[in-house]
């Protein structure tokens, strides 16, 4: 049986969760600036890259997530 006070993780966010927010604020919050956006890059419509340059930056969040969620539970 298990103590109800031994739990991993506490309840509620952490202040490395709002991290998760900054690929929403990419895609959602610079969508109508990066629609106006005249330059092709390399030939591809500017939107196409400016996703193609929110999966990277996803990914970078994600695994920065990741290191700071490990780095924290190494230190309990």
């Amino acid at each position: 049986m298990t103590d109800p006070d031994d739990t991993e993780t506490p309840p509620g966010l952490k202040k490395a969760d709002l991290l998760l927010l900054l690929p929403f604020v990419w895609q959602l919050g610079f969508a109508p600036w990066a629609n106006d956006v005249e330059w092709r890059p390399v030939g591809l419509p500017f939107g196409m890259v400016w996703q193609m340059a929110g999966i990277v930056f996803a990914t970078a969040v994600l695994a920065l997530r990741f290191m700071l969620d490990r780095k924290l539970e190494d230190a309990a």
